[in-house]
């Protein structure tokens, strides 16, 4: 295929290597500035208001409460099957263990159930 543009490119206007298209760029860390200085005022203002912008929020526009907690929500998540990675005998083992915990129950088996005032010594 041919070049539809038959005329040389100039090369005064070729990028030297080395060389920006914007010389004076962007000052040093000024976007790190910015947002930290957003995230410092967005938190005094969460710190003041947020438990009751939450709440109306959640009355008022029950749809943008929504959308706000999926985005929270990671994107991916990843699922693990640790049993799977236990032979036969391993998993029998662990079955086992198990049954004899409940037969006996968490007291026996020297487990401390949350509130029932037993401490660990």
């Amino acid at each position: 295929m041919s070049n539809p543009n038959p005329l040389p490119f100039p090369e005064a206007t070729h990028w030297k290597v080395g060389q920006s298209g914007n010389p004076g760029g962007k000052p040093v860390s000024a976007r790190n500035r910015l947002t930290t200085r957003f995230l410092y005022d967005l938190a005094a203002d969460f710190e003041e208001h947020g438990k009751a912008a939450i709440v109306k929020c959640r009355e008022e526009k029950p749809d943008v409460y929504i959308k706000a907690i999926a985005a929270l929500c990671p994107k991916e998540i990843e699922v693990t099957r640790p049993l799977q990675e236990l032979d036969a005998t391993e998993l029998l083992a662990a079955v086992r263990a198990l049954e004899g915990y409940l037969a006996t129950g968490p007291a026996q088996a020297g487990v401390i159930e949350p509130g029932s005032g037993d401490t660990v010594n």
